[in-house]
């Protein structure tokens, strides 16, 4: 299927709840990953100033620049989030779009299709999604060809045949 973008998102946050989840997520596993790497430096630290009493000195003059590491600290998680914003605007995005495009498919416009910008998520999903869109649509363009005919009264059993052998063609495992 085509990806021909009907609309581009001017706003980041599209899917809010979602998001910020994924957002938090992405930032407490780096935080929680940063802090283990710290843990085990001190620790690793501390055993080598207890084999080595010389390097105590050095370390000092390290940790006397722990303001510094600090700011650091907090541009990393800075950037962290913001990537973390980038990535979950790749995932909400589509998802937000085909919510957009099921409310409209449930009010009965099956026209509808699912578009996704280059680099979005999800797009195997809108290519099944629309799939399958365009073969409900296909069956029920024949069933309305099919009430046409039944309203002429001139359809004969061969002609009920040939279009449900149509619709199964079309979609196998249809169901009502």
């Amino acid at each position: 299927m085509e990806s021909k973008s009907q609309y581009q998102r001017k706003t980041v946050i599209v899917k809010r709840g979602l998001q910020y989840r994924y957002m938090l997520f992405i930032s407490v596993v780096s935080l929680i990953a940063f802090m283990l790497v710290i843990v085990d430096m001190i620790w690793t630290l501390h055993k080598v100033s207890q084999n080595h009493p010389m390097i105590i000195e050095v370390l000092d003059e390290v940790f006397s620049s722990i303001p510094l590491m600090l700011f650091k600290i907090v541009l990393y998680l800075i950037v962290v989030i913001i990537l973390s914003v980038v990535i979950s605007h790749k995932i909400a995005g589509p998802i937000y779009k085909f919510e957009k495009i099921c409310e409209l498919i449930s009010k009965g416009d099956i026209t509808q299709r699912v578009y996704l910008r280059k680099g979005d998520a999800l797009d195997e999903l809108r290519n099944s999604f629309n799939m399958m869109i365009e073969k409900i649509n296909t069956v029920m363009r024949l069933n309305d060809e099919f009430r046409k005919k039944l309203k002429e009264k001139n359809i004969e059993v061969a002609e009920i045949n040939r279009i449900e052998k149509e619709i199964k063609r079309v979609m196998p495992d249809y169901k009502i």
